[in-house]
Formats: C-alpha cells, structure tokens, sequence
C-alpha cells in the first residue's frame, strides 16, 4: 500500500476542496445587440468588486465605457459610466484605486464609484521631466497611497511617490538593448513591500507577417513559425530602491504574472499554430529558477492567481486546429496546492470567453470576468 506524504495528502484533500467548489455565473451584461467587454476586474475585498469595460452596440459605433460595481460580494451591482477607454485596476484596498486608460490614469476614494483624472503634470525639477503621456502606460502597482510604480510601451517604468500625480523614469528599464519602439513592459507583481518583478518583451517586426489574420488563411498559419523574441525583466529586494535588469530569448509573450510567499507563476501566451496554446511555469523567488507548472494543448490559459498553498489557472478551449480563433470558447479553470498537480474544476456550462481574468483578496473569495460580459464567482 502506497503512504501519502504530508503533501501528497494536501494535494489530495485539495483536489477533494476543488470538485466540492464550483464557478458560478453571478453576472452577465445580457442586454439586446450589446456586448460588455470586461477590461479588467478588482475585488479587493470579499465584498467590495469592480470591473470595467466597453459596451459596444452590433452595427453601430456608438461604445460606452463602463464600470460596475459591487458592496455585497457580487449580489448586486450598479453601473458607472467612465470617460475613458479602460485598460486595467489597482485597487491598495477597499475604496482607494486607480485606473490606466488611453489618455492617462484616473483615481478613485470610493471604490470605483467616481473617478478624477491625475497625472500627465512636469515635476518642478527639470532634470526629472514629464510624466509618460498618455497612452503608454498600461499597468500601475502601488505599494501605499503614495509610492507606486507604472510599466507600459516605448520600454516605459516609472515610478510615483505623490499618489501617481508627477512620475519620474527608472533607469534600469532602458538598459535591455532592444528598439522602444517594439519593446513593452507588462506586468508587474510585489510580494510584500519589497520584492517586485517586472517582465515585457520586445516583439520587432516580421518579414513574414500575414495580410489576414491566421484564422483565415488556417493552412499557411500551420506552415508559420513561432520563434523566440527577447523577453526582459526588472527585479527589486529593496522596495524599487534599486533594479536589477536582465533578458533571455524564449518564445510567447507574457500574459500573466502573480507572486506569493515563496514562489511565483508567470504565463506565456503562444500565437497561432504553435504546439502549446500556453504554458504556466512556477518561479522560485529564492533562488530565480523556473519549471514547468502546466500545459495542455486544448486550454490557453489567460490569466492566474497565487496564494500561499493554492493557484488558480483561467483558461478558454481553443476552437479548432488554430488556437487564437476570435470566436468565444468553453472557460475552464484548474486549481493547485503545490504547483505540479492540477485539478479541473466544474464551471457553469454557459460560460464562454476569448479572454478572462481573475481577481480576489484570497483562495477562498475568488471571481472571474471574461470579454463575454459574464462575471463567474467561486461557491461551495
């Protein structure tokens, strides 16, 4: 008779936890000839959540940029209109957040209720400069009110100390010798106060670049090769006092990155005919080194989540041979304890997607948002 180790049996009673849990539909935009797309979701609490997007009319060009929000953990939700296209929350806690549009980044102290546009001003100092004018940041990371860091396009990091009103470059972004103007910075994950990681990569032109997209024209797709492209990255211990900068050439583009305890998952997203839609691979943050967590060749995960003895993977089954046809597919989510062995979870049938994410405060208060307008929650 085969014994379990001590974690052998928690992967065990985890996989029991997980078929005992399943996703739930708790919202879905269903309005007539409108789609929701969900940008990004915040719940920074198990109460309190945000999601924000575009709502788009069929045949017609009319969008409206949207937020809704939630103070009773997804029961009920109201609707915010928003000036500004959305690209994605941080929210420090249950009421104060910021968000990063096309034109800049916009602030809130009532949990995404009413939000003011900050930013884009000249420091006095001119040696510090301007803040990146809008449109090049896509993601910000604050670790209090005051001081936080912001990663986007053209090779941009910048770093706030004032609420993200004035932003001054960190240096170490531009060392990588690769052209700005195919380079971007991500994402970026702290673990506490002082260990961050910041990843991007650079993606320069091909000679071989399709007129159509690949889902079209399916059989000289197959033919078109993935190749590595440099994949940047900027590591703190102290806080953002100091980065360490350093590349590698792998293949993928960075879809996702979390950081909790001791470890780390970072995704890549693979395009076209490549073998694997994506691969999940575990970080040691002691020691730097990765390994492979998880692949399958009909699950594109899109995004994860990592807390202390759990993750979560979000992922869509690709439809067909081609794994980036823009047509919606069946959500799936896989859940871990040790970052090896995965369990698949039930998901409410109806869910559908081509892109999701995952937000919540801990393992037990977990939520999901997809480009369909559905918002699915995790329940017992």
């Amino acid at each position: 008779m085969k014994v379990l180790g001590k974690i052998g049996w928690c992967t065990v009673l985890l996989a029991q936890a997980a078929l005992a849990q399943r996703w739930n539909i708790q919202y879905f935009f269903d309005q007539n000839r409108e789609t929701f797309f969900i940008e990004d979701l915040s719940f920074p609490s198990a109460k309190r959540g945000i999601a924000v997007g575009t709502i788009a009319a069929e045949q017609n060009t009319k969008i409206r940029y949207t937020a809704i929000v939630t103070s009773d953990g997804g029961e009920h939700w109201s609707t915010e209109p928003l000036k500004d296209h959305p690209r994605s929350l941080f929210f420090l806690n249950d009421s104060i957040g910021w968000m990063v549009a096309d034109n800049g980044i916009w602030f809130t102290e009532e949990s995404g209720r009413n939000w003011k546009k900050i930013g884009n001003q000249r420091k006095p100092d001119k040696k510090v400069g301007p803040t990146p004018p809008g449109g090049l940041l896509t993601r910000v990371w604050f670790l209090d009110e005051k001081h936080g860091f912001g990663v986007g396009l053209q090779k941009t990091v910048v770093e706030t100390h004032d609420g993200g009103i004035t932003w001054i470059p960190v240096d170490e972004a531009a060392k990588p010798s690769s052209n700005p103007a195919h380079t971007a910075y991500s994402q970026i994950a702290f673990e506490g106060p002082k260990l961050g990681l910041i990843v991007g990569g650079s993606v320069p032109p091909r000679m071989d670049d399709p007129r159509f997209p690949s889902w079209m024209e399916p059989e000289r797709a197959v033919k078109r090769r993935q190749v590595p492209t440099l994949k940047l990255q900027l590591e703190t211990r102290d806080g953002g006092a100091t980065w360490r900068s350093s590349t590698a050439p792998l293949f993928g583009d960075v879809a996702a990155l979390r950081l909790a305890g001791l470890d780390g998952i970072v995704v890549f997203s693979f395009g076209e005919s490549f073998e694997w839609p994506s691969e999940a691979y575990r970080i040691d943050l002691t020691t730097g080194k990765t390994n492979l967590a998880f692949h399958a060749k009909d699950r594109r995960i899109f995004d994860c989540a990592l807390f202390p003895g759990r993750a979560f993977l979000a992922a869509v089954e690709p439809l067909g041979k081609l794994n980036t046809v823009p047509i919606p597919g069946k959500v799936k989510m896989l859940t871990s304890s040790n970052l090896t062995d995965w369990t698949e979870m039930d998901v409410d049938y109806k869910a559908n997607a081509r892109s999701i994410v995952l937000a919540g405060p801990d393992a037990d208060n977990q939520w999901a948002a997809t480009d369909t307008g559905m918002i699915l929650h995790l329940v017992k």
